[in-house]
């Protein structure tokens, strides 16, 4: 009665059924009112939305957006981006071989290795303590060879719930 599940990434109620938030409704309702087309966004996505979310990310004096040095792209959800994500380092990077945590998001395995990278664990939960092993993890990487990619989860880590704090 005290826990809610997390690892489904999205709010499901005591039916097991994920509602639609009341502003959800009134938003798409807006938009449904406001929409002009129905044409296709260009390949990169909406170039509003894109320049909007640097702008988010890297504040808007940034030099990064003034200097035009940062690229965003849309993806079709998490999994799709880590997908897009793989897929261009696997044309960049083809020798390289993908460390992921351990655990890690059971989707983590099937993108990686779908896109052709073979795959190494470095170490990041500890469930005799429930925290992150964060000396067996920076053991671990600093095992990897040179060249190698690690994926790490910068919040909220899937499946263990514990992240890295700001020290670390």
């Amino acid at each position: 009665p005290q826990k809610v599940n997390l690892g489904a990434g999205a709010y499901k109620d005591d039916a097991g059924r994920t509602p639609i938030l009341e502003c959800v409704k009134a938003a798409e309702k807006i938009l449904l009112e406001n929409e002009s087309s129905k044409s296709y966004l260009p390949i990169s996505g909406d170039p509003a939305y894109a320049a909007g979310v640097q702008k988010l990310i890297f504040g808007g004096d940034s030099e990064v957006l003034a200097s035009k040095r940062a690229a965003t792209v849309h993806a079709p959800g998490g999994t799709g981006a880590l997908r897009v994500g793989a897929d261009l380092l696997k044309k960049f990077m083809p020798d390289a071989k993908v460390w992921l945590s351990s655990p890690t998001w059971a989707n983590h395995k099937g993108v990686f290795s779908t896109a052709g990278f073979p795959l190494g664990e470095y170490s990041y939960y500890d469930p005799a303590t429930k925290a992150v092993d964060f000396a067996g993890m920076v053991k671990s990487l600093k095992a990897i060879p040179a060249g190698d990619i690690v994926l790490l989860h910068a919040c909220c880590h899937n499946p263990s719930g514990v992240d890295l704090d700001n020290e670390q």
